[in-house]
């Protein structure tokens, strides 16, 4: 047995077929995709909560506890975007148009709720200087900002979409 068939076995063995080629059965996250978002909003306070922290005994029990909370989140955002309700077409499975319409509904709802939420950072981030305020002043804090907003990017459509889907609608 070459590699590459062991390779594919061990595909097929695990089940990450059924996630590559889309084979599982899509269900409505109305709340677990809200905790996400709590916890990614969690983990980026307490990251950002170490600015000022000098002693290390502090610091890196915060920082480390932040970062598990805030990335793990991350991840599970991403993968609640392959569980929850059916946002990408394959070839095999085109979406109908019950599915396109709530796809289109929960992209444009995200986006403005994105674009809000940014455009009142911008006006937070101009302001707080001034006043004294908490602001993003380490290049890790912009960083992880970003990470939080892809995160949102992706998890916001599938927190709409399971709300637009009927509470006893199956989907399939």
């Amino acid at each position: 047995m070459s590699l590459l068939e062991k390779m594919d076995r061990a595909v097929y063995a695990t089940g990450i077929d059924r996630l590559l080629f889309r084979k599982i059965k899509p269900h409505n996250l109305r709340w677990l995709p809200l905790f996400v978002l709590a916890a990614l909003i969690l983990g980026y306070w307490l990251m950002a909560r170490t600015a000022g922290i000098a002693d290390v005994r502090i610091m890196i029990p915060r920082l480390l506890g932040g970062w598990l909370v805030f990335y793990g989140a991350y991840l599970l955002a991403m993968f609640l975007r392959l569980f929850g309700p059916r946002m990408v077409s394959t070839p095999r499975q085109p979406l109908d148009e019950r599915e396109a319409a709530i796809k289109a509904r929960a992209g444009a709802m995200s986006g403005n709720i994105l674009a809000i939420a940014v455009l009142g950072g911008c006006i937070y981030m101009s302001v707080a200087g001034l006043l004294g305020w908490w602001h993003p002043s380490r290049p890790i804090d912009w960083t992880n900002l970003g990470f939080g907003l892809q995160a949102g990017f992706l998890l916001l459509p599938t927190l709409i979409a399971s709300w637009l889907q009927p509470v006893d609608d199956e989907l399939e």
